[in-house]
Order: structure tokens, then C-alpha cells, then sequence
């Protein structure tokens, strides 16, 4: 009874570290993802329904072929890397040489055999059709892929926020710029775009060597490896079955419907973007520092991850509430020609809203090292999601897909609870959890529905919003002593203005 009040004393600032850190990291993976949002402008003008599909198919891979190569080294070498103090720099660097030869041996040789067999891989993996540059310069991105991730992972481990920030910018930046300039001025078409994909990334690599170089080694310590792998290899299955929720839905679209069905689901995923972003950025803030908070105070680690908990799930909802109540005016906007598109949005928005709920949930398994429980639950949602994948996708196409995603991703972060609850309990606040995100569920519905004129389909949609941050006031999650401080700060900002 004694130490609850410290607890909680210390909850308000360590929740507004998380928040400065979640804000520096989510600038950094805002510009890597912010990527596939501001050239969709160009490219949906540029391209075609179908060469749109081509190009989401060949991310997807992209991304799928970087978990193989990864091997779970990158979650493993974070594990591992808090095995040891600040003092013991030498093990560390080993941690870390390990992780980065491991996985860079990996990806060469699974870049080797694409390369080699680039006309069967063309010929699947876009239902017939022959891109096999495209399939060379994925294999070409994919060493380098790997090598930025895990040197970004090394500058978050030593909270260096503004490194990881400017590497990932740096890439994005370069990733866009150099793509849209090869599609408008040099006619190199989808091949463009992956090669400004290729020199972004490589850049990004180039500036990681440079940033954390004191402390990278060249050795390769079989010892980490086998405690490394005994962690990170349970989480290739559940990381590609991540994936596969994710992604695969764009593959089974293709084979169940077409490559212009593939085009329109991924302009509704670019627009639910802004919530990855968020998704994302959380995620990269919070592993380390949970893992840090853990390692000094786990009772009040547990109260502190349940109060992230609570206030996530008000942020997330709220986010996906306002893109897919407002898709069909951003689609309007930004993607014309895909007038389908807005119709999923709000689907995609709310399972990347339960699946950033999921990066919490799951922490109790990370703390006690239970990864097989993470791979077993990840494995069991991904083929429910194939599953209804197939049931869904030949009579609904994209909303099949989509409606398949949001039922696996809140079984995923349901199944992470159930299983973390077993081996290490925490106690959340499931009643408020609960009501945010029935709120927000029924209000979403509005987005998908043809409202006109447009005054009225924006005044509707603006109250819907209302009623529902008057629900998060209601339930406590948002205090009204919280918006007068808010209210304040943006009168004094529009005095400085």
C-alpha cells in the first residue's frame, strides 16, 4: 500500500518519455512510410489500376523476403543487448556484430536466388504477367534492406531518436524524390521506382555505418547466435504470419480477383497510412522502453503498460475513426481514378488500430521469453485470415479482404492478451477498452456510406467525430482539465502566429 502512491507518482513522466520518444521515432518512420502516401498523387495518375498492383505486390515481397533474411535476429539482438550492462561494451558489440553478419549472409544468398530464378518468380507472383527487372531490383534492395533496419535498431537500443530519425528521412527521402523524378522525366516506369527504392536504402545503410560505427565489431560469436536464434527463430513463423496479415490479402486478391482489385485495396491502404505511421512509430518506442522500465521496476512497469494501454486504444480509435469517416473526400482528392477505394479504408484503418494494440498486449510474452506462445497465436490468426481470405474475397473482392484483416487482427491482439495473461498478469482496464472501441465501431460504418451534397456528408461526419471524443471526456480517457490545457496552448501558439 506504501508504494503505490511513488508508482503512480512516477507513471505521469515515464508516459511523457514514451511520448517524446514515440514523437522522434514516428518522424523517422512517418518518412519511410510517408513514402507510398506522397508519391500516390503521381503514381495514380501515372499508372494504371493494374501496374499500381504490381507495385504493392512487389513491396509485399520486399517486406516478406526481409523477415526471412532478418531470422528474428533484430528482436533477438534487442533481447539480448539488455542481457548486459552499459559497461559491458564488448559483449554488446558482439550481440550486435552477430545479429548484422548472420543476417546479411542470409539475404545475400536470397538475393542470389532470385536473381537466378527471376522468370518462374515474374511469372507467380504477378499472375502471369513478366517483370522480371522488377524482381532483380527487389533482390538488389534486399541486402540493404536489412543491413539499414538493424543499424537503426542498434541507434534506437542507445536511444540516439534523432539518428534514426535522419537515417530513415534520409532513405525516404531519397526513395521518393529519385522514384517519381525516374517515372516523370526519365519514363522508367514501375523499374524506376524500385531503384530510387535501392539508392534510398542504400544511402540510409551508408549513414548508419557512419552514426553507430563505435559500436559495431566483426565477429560473429556462435554462443549469441544459439541464444539469439533460440529467441528469434519462433519469431520468423509468427513475424511472417504478421506479415501475412498484412500483406498476403494483395497476393490472394490477385489470385482470386485481379491485379485492378489489387490496385484499388492498396490506394485504401495509403490512405489509412497515417495510422501505420502512428502504429509504427509507437511500436519503435515502446519495445526498449518497456524492456527498460521492466528491468528496473516491474511492479510498476505492469501499471505503467496498462495505463499505455488505455490511452492507445483512445488515440488509435480515434485516428481510424477520422480516416475512414473522411476517406471518400481524401480519395477525391489524392487518387481519383480509384473511386472504389474509400469504400475499405475505414476496415484497414481499424485492424492497424487493434494491431497497435497487439505490440501492447504482447508484452508479457516478450518479458518472459516466451516467443513460441507469439508464434503459435500469430500462426493460428494467419490461417484464420487465409481462410477467410478464400470465403470472402471471390464474392466481395476488396472488402472481403479487408473485412478478413480486421477479424484477425483483433483475434491476434485478443490471443496475445489470453496467452501473456497466463505467464505474467497484468491488470488493464478491459471495461474502458472495451466501450472506446464499440464507439468508435459504430460510428465507422458512416465513412462507406454515399452521402451527398458534400456539406452535409462533411457536417455529418464532423459530429460523428464529436460524439465520439465526447465518449473518450465520458469515459475518462480525455479529462476536461486536459482540454483546457490543450485549448490554451493553441490560443497562445495563434497569439505567436
Amino acid at each position: 500500500m506504501i508504494a503505490r502512491p511513488r508508482t503512480r507518482t512516477l507513471v505521469k513522466p515515464q508516459l511523457r518519455t514514451l511520448g517524446k520518444q514515440t514523437l522522434i521515432y514516428g518522424l523517422g518512420s512517418v518518412a519511410v512510410q510517408a513514402v507510398g502516401l506522397l508519391t500516390l498523387p503521381v503514381f495514380a495518375r501515372v499508372f494504371s489500376q493494374a501496374e499500381y498492383g504490381v507495385l504493392e505486390l512487389a513491396t509485399v515481397t520486399l517486406a516478406a523476403l526481409a523477415i526471412l533474411a532478418d531470422a528474428g535476429l533484430a528482436s533477438a539482438s534487442q533481447r539480448s543487448w539488455f542481457d548486459y550492462t552499459e559497461e559491458q561494451h564488448f559483449e554488446r558489440r558482439v550481440v550486435m556484430s552477430t545479429a548484422i553478419i548472420v543476417s546479411l549472409a542470409a539475404s545475400g544468398t536470397i538475393c542470389a536466388a532470385l536473381v537466378l530464378a527471376r522468370e518462374p518468380v515474374s511469372e507467380w507472383l504477378f499472375a502471369g504477367q513478366e517483370y522480371t527487372t522488377v524482381v532483380v531490383l527487389v533482390a538488389a534492395a534486399l541486402p540493404l534492406t536489412i543491413l539499414a533496419q538493424l543499424l537503426r535498431e542498434l541507434m534506437r537500443l542507445r536511444f540516439r531518436a534523432w539518428h534514426y530519425m535522419t537515417s530513415a528521412s534520409l532513405g525516404a527521402a531519397l526513395t521518393g524524390f529519385l522514384g517519381v523524378g525516374a517515372v516523370l522525366f526519365l519514363d522508367a516506369g514501375l523499374d524506376g521506382v524500385l531503384w530510387g527504392v535501392v539508392i534510398g536504402t542504400g544511402a540510409a545503410a551508408l549513414y548508419g555505418l557512419v552514426v553507430v560505427r563505435a559500436d559495431l565489431g566483426a565477429s560473429v560469436s556462435s554462443g549469441e547466435l544459439r541464444t539469439m536464434l533460440a529467441y528469434g527463430l519462433p519469431l520468423v513463423p509468427a513475424a511472417l504470419a504478421l506479415w501475412a496479415l498484412t500483406f498476403i490479402d494483395r497476393l490472394m486478391l490477385a489470385r482470386l480477383s485481379d491485379l485492378a482489385e489489387v490496385g484499388e485495396y492498396a490506394v485504401a491502404n495509403r490512405v489509412a497510412m497515417p495510422l501505420l505511421f502512428a502504429v509504427a512509430a509507437f511500436a519503435t518506442a515502446f519495445s526498449p522502453f518497456i524492456l527498460a522500465a521492466h528491468s528496473e521496476d516491474p511492479e510498476a512497469e505492469k501499471e505503467l503498460r496498462a495505463r499505455v494501454l488505455t490511452y492507445l486504444t483512445g488515440g488509435l480509435v480515434l485516428m481510424a475513426l477520422t480516416l475512414g469517416l473522411f476517406a471518400r473526400e481524401i480519395v477525391d482528392i489524392v487518387a481519383p481514378a480509384f473511386d472504389r477505394a474509400y469504400r475499405a479504408t475505414g476496415l484497414v484503418a481499424a485492424g492497424l488500430a487493434a494491431f497497435g494494440l497487439s505490440t501492447v498486449t504482447m508484452t508479457g510474452l516478450s518479458i518472459t521469453r516466451r516467443t513460441v506462445h507469439v508464434a503459435g497465436a500469430a500462426t493460428l490468426v494467419a490461417a484464420v485470415n487465409i481462410g477467410l481470405n478464400f470465403l470472402l474475397i471471390p464474392p466481395w473482392g476488396m472488402m472481403g479482404a479487408a473485412v478478413a484483416t480486421l477479424i484477425a487482427y483483433v483475434l491476434l491482439a485478443v490471443l496475445y492478451h489470453l496467452q501473456a495473461q497466463r505467464v505474467y498478469r497484468t491488470q488493464y482496464d478491459l471495461r474502458t477498452i472495451l466501450a472506446v472501441s464499440a464507439v468508435g465501431g459504430a460510428l465507422l460504418p458512416l465513412g462507406a456510406v454515399d452521402l451527398h451534397p458534400i456539406g452535409l456528408a462533411l457536417t455529418l461526419k464532423a459530429a460523428a467525430l464529436g460524439v465520439f471524443v465526447l465518449a473518450l471526456v465520458r469515459l475518462g480517457i480525455v479529462r476536461g482539465a486536459e482540454l483546457a490545457e490543450v485549448a490554451r496552448a493553441l490560443r497562445l501558439r495563434a497569439g505567436w502566429l
